[in-house]
């Protein structure tokens, strides 16, 4: 069974990176309104479960892939290795600028800079830091590369012998139920000590509709559940306009305020939780499953612009936050103008980034870690075009929000 190629995921990554942006731009330009328009901007954090669905799905399909098709499962060591290759250094030199740069972090201690560093701020009170905030999302999503190898491993110890996707399937389903829960007792309790609802058991849910995906990908195209999958897949507007109306019911009062200053209910934070898992997953559905060359919208994802553009979205997340800060003074400026205006110049900024510092990283350092223990790691790297993986494995490099 060769690996497919999902042409479009990288123009996906552009949505989900936008509307990261454009949901802090708004909050920074006086647009969180409580009006229907205000509330659907402060949900745009939606790229959000875009990016971790896209996570679960590309950087658990080669483990399922492999129990299909009785292989190993690839190394642990080289998985983490190559993750931490690809997401630490851009996120160390945006941590070094806001900390030493920006006037809100002058009185940052050692122990700030220590926990921002290891991107453990989440698990103290102190875990925000100006133009760092958004980095929380990036905390959770490191704690799921932590344990993804051993969460398919237990998966499929649980399934019993052999490739059995109907047990990992409900296993999946099962593991869904952690987040709503977790995210209502979390924002419940007011004894917590810590951001608990922005632990990983909260979001649990969005990587796990990714892993379905993967599970369904590698099964046999004539079990019947891949066949529907590939029906429901083949229209994309079907899909978008159920994750549209989900949107639109998620913009409403059952999510909560539009206020970053107000903490959400429980109830509210885990109907926020199960919403975006379904709007994830039904984004992301046709562009998995389906014909990945039909219609002009998959071909747009896929077309070189957003490709490129994709590529460099990790580092678009990554600077518009501090850019931000420091382009525009707060409540003074229009929506347009802020979200513009930060999205262009993060674009540069993501752009000298790859180019300088993440693509040459991965080039060169990449396979310091081999796939196989005992095998001889490859000198400069991987040698390929684009230097990030060949275009089998590609995929699995997935970017954060």
């Amino acid at each position: 069974m060769s690996p497919m190629r999902y042409p479009s995921l990288n123009g996906l990554r552009v949505i989900a990176a936008t509307a990261v942006v454009a949901t802090h731009t708004a909050f920074w330009s006086a647009s969180y309104t409580p009006d229907t328009a205000g509330h659907a901007l402060a949900r745009l954090d939606v790229g959000v479960a875009l990016f971790f669905a896209l996570s679960g799905f590309l950087l658990s399909q080669p483990l399922f892939r492999a129990a299909a098709e009785g292989r190993p499962a690839p190394r642990t060591g080289a998985f983490l290795w190559r993750r931490a290759l690809r997401i630490l250094p851009a996120y160390w030199l945006l941590v070094v600028a806001a900390m030493s740069f920006l006037p809100g972090n002058e009185d940052a201690t050692a122990g700030d800079w220590f926990r921002f560093l290891g991107l453990v701020q989440l698990y103290s009170r102190d875990w925000t830091g100006s133009g760092l905030d958004h980095a929380w999302s990036l905390s959770t999503e490191v704690a799921f590369y932590l344990v993804l190898p051993w969460l398919v491993a237990g998966l499929l110890k649980v399934g019993g012998s052999g490739w059995r996707p109907r047990r990992l399937l409900a296993g999946l389903g099962l593991l869904s139920l952690v987040g709503p829960a977790w995210i209502y007792w979390s924002a419940s309790d007011a004894l917590v000590l810590a951001p608990l609802e922005l632990w990983l058991p909260a979001y649990l849910p969005w990587f796990a509709a990714g892993m379905a995906m993967a599970v369904l990908s590698v099964s046999a195209p004539g079990w019947a559940p891949v066949r529907r999958a590939s029906e429901l897949g083949s229209s994309l507007w079907t899909c978008w306009a159920g994750a549209a109306a989900l949107f639109l019911i998620a913009s409403g009062p059952l999510t909560g305020p539009v206020s970053l200053d107000v903490a959400f209910t429980g109830a509210e934070g885990a109907t926020k939780v199960v919403l975006f898992t379904a709007i994830a997953a039904l984004v992301l559905w046709p562009l998995v499953f389906g014909d990945q060359t039909a219609g002009r919208t998959r071909r747009l994802l896929a077309s070189r612009p957003l490709n490129w553009l994709g590529e460099v979205s990790y580092g678009i997340f990554l600077f518009h936050m501090p850019l931000m800060l420091v382009l525009w003074e707060p409540f003074t400026h229009s929506l347009p103008v802020v979200l513009v205006g930060t999205w262009g110049v993060a674009v540069v900024a993501a752009a000298l980034s790859y180019r300088f510092l993440e693509r040459p990283l991965v080039q060169r350092f990449r396979n310091v870690v081999p796939d196989r223990r005992g095998a001889v790691p490859e000198p400069g790297g991987a040698g390929h075009a684009g230097g990030v993986s060949p275009a089998p494995d590609r995929p699995a490099e997935s970017l954060t929000t």
